[in-house]
């Protein structure tokens, strides 16, 4: 519980703090939905699959989204695993037409399951963020996730529609 009141604290005081960077209007449109395939490693490897929708276009010059990820990542020599599905709402803010960073928090289901150990349970965390845009459609994305286990550091694709 207190990782999750700290996570929630950390993101509110970054919304909240004075804005100064020198963003560019949002070009992500309410409506725009981001898909997302990475793969990481720490301590063990894991990866994610997300999802986003943008639902607010204009808010403090970046956009709003909602939307879900699933996330697998091995321990303890990879006997075990631990699989979530968390639904999640991050604030992305673009830097410039190509380069946009994110930060967002995660509250969902978590579980272990392996050798004769399984639990399911309420996972929670936080997530910051970048996607590098190649194209209008196909960006290389990084991200940190941390929901209540370990921090992951992912990088992979994300596609814009």
């Amino acid at each position: 519980m207190k990782k999750l009141i700290v996570t929630l604290l950390v993101v509110v005081a970054a919304m909240a703090a004075p804005y100064s960077a020198k963003a560019i209007e949002d070009p992500f449109q309410k409506g725009t939905l981001l898909f997302g395939l990475q793969a990481g490693y720490y301590p063990y490897f894991g990866g994610n699959v997300y999802g986003d929708c943008v639902i607010v276009d204009s808010w403090w010059k970046g956009h709003f989204t909602v939307g879900a990820q699933i996330g697998t990542m091995g321990y303890n020599g990879y006997k075990h695993a631990y699989l979530s599905v968390a639904p999640r709402v991050t604030y992305g803010l673009n830097i410039t037409d190509r380069f946009e960073v994110h930060v967002g928090t995660l509250l969902g289901l978590g579980t272990y399951f392996g050798h004769d150990y399984k639990s399911l349970h309420l996972c929670y965390g936080g997530l910051t963020g970048l996607r590098f845009f190649l194209t209008d459609a196909l960006a290389l994305s990084a991200e940190v996730n941390y929901s209540g286990f370990n921090p992951l550091f992912n990088a992979g694709l994300a596609f814009k529609f």
